[in-house]
């Protein structure tokens, strides 16, 4: 979105002028926001806003064409009196000069109850957050400026019920994506093809910043009884019986007070959250001792393996060497232990 900013003026010279009116109210304390308490709350000049609209179901994202250091300076741009267009929320691309606001700062001008004038007919239907830069030069898309308006989006999302998919969280722009115009007329109530505006653009990236808010699972390191690293001392037998085992099948040995453990060894280093997982049984031990090897020595966790199988169970996180993990038969007789599968993540 392209605040209306005197033409007059060009834009390096209002980026100079913003910063040095930052300096100047450097000393005065930032309030914080009571919406989100990570934005500093800089109202826009009053009645920039409907305070009725037809709830929000989306998000609207755009990029300022501009900076922000103008845009959150008293009387200028999205708080200014002298322009017809506002937003919930800015976000800062670049700190490009000493008394510049820090990257990745949010700024709130609209309560979020509140519709601001951010994007014609989809004003009373959405939230808008403004961001410092150009639509032709990714430089402004810092990635503490992703990592910001990732946390504001998840926010935003989760206080109005918003799902948190591409048609929901939306560029100004949006109406050159057939897919979503078609989603949108079917199902947000707006005209999607209302707006003409070409934000954030083609070096936004939407990638990025979904994987963010809707962060992947996490990858780790799986070694199964199967695999290489895994190895047992003493005679282990081999099961596959139990629907819930991990890969074809398990291998488990009767308690006894003798040395026989099945190791896993992973060659990870770093910290790690350590996972098992077994396949359950009411013969099982309720007291199977995995010995977690780290960089500050030896963990013993005692697990109970009638109960929690089919699942990774947390051993915990430890600052790892080696990745090796033991599993004891050596406790309370009468029992089996069962060696399926450790993850390290």
């Amino acid at each position: 979105m392209k605040p209306i900013n005197p033409s007059s003026v060009s834009p390096t010279t209002r980026k100079v002028a913003a910063v040095l009116l930052t300096s100047l109210v450097a000393g005065m304390a930032a309030q914080a926001s009571t919406d989100y308490g990570p934005a500093i709350w800089r109202p826009a000049c009053d009645g920039k806003w409907y305070t009725t609209g037809y709830g929000h179901k989306f998000c609207v994202l755009h990029d300022m064409e501009g900076y922000y250091a103008y845009e959150v300076s008293p009387n200028s741009g999205l708080r200014g009196c002298g322009t017809g267009v506002s937003c919930h929320y800015a976000v800062n691309g670049k700190k490009d000069a000493t008394s510049d606001y820090p990257a990745g700062e949010v700024t709130q001008f609209v309560r979020d109850a509140y519709y601001p004038w951010h994007a014609r007919c989809w004003n009373q239907h959405s939230t808008g957050v403004e961001h410092e830069g150009f639509r032709s030069n990714p430089a402004w898309f810092t990635t503490e400026m992703y990592d910001a308006t990732a946390a504001l989006h998840v926010n935003l999302c989760n206080k109005f019920g918003i799902p948190k998919d591409r048609n929901h969280l939306v560029g100004h722009d949006e109406k050159s994506r057939s897919a979503w115009v078609s989603y949108a007329n079917a199902n947000l109530g707006v005209n999607a093809t209302c707006n003409t505006h070409n934000d954030p653009g083609p070096y936004w990236d939407w990638t990025r910043l979904m994987n963010l808010i809707n962060p992947p699972p996490p990858t780790g390191v799986t070694v199964d009884n199967s695999n290489a690293g895994f190895s047992v001392t003493g005679t282990w037998a081999t099961g596959s019986s139990s629907t819930d085992k991990y890969g074809a099948d398990y291998r488990y040995h009767s308690t006894a007070a003798v040395s026989e453990p099945a190791q896993w060894l992973a060659g990870v280093s770093g910290t790690k959250t350590v996972s098992a997982w077994w396949a359950q049984g009411s013969n099982r031990s309720a007291t199977a001792a995995y010995h977690v090897y780290h960089s500050g020595g030896t963990t013993v966790v005692n697990v109970n393996q009638q109960a929690n199988g089919g699942k990774w169970n947390s051993l915990g996180s430890f600052s790892m060497t080696t990745g090796k993990v033991l599993l004891s038969v050596w406790t309370a007789t009468g029992y089996i232990v069962v060696a399926d599968a450790i993850k390290w993540q």
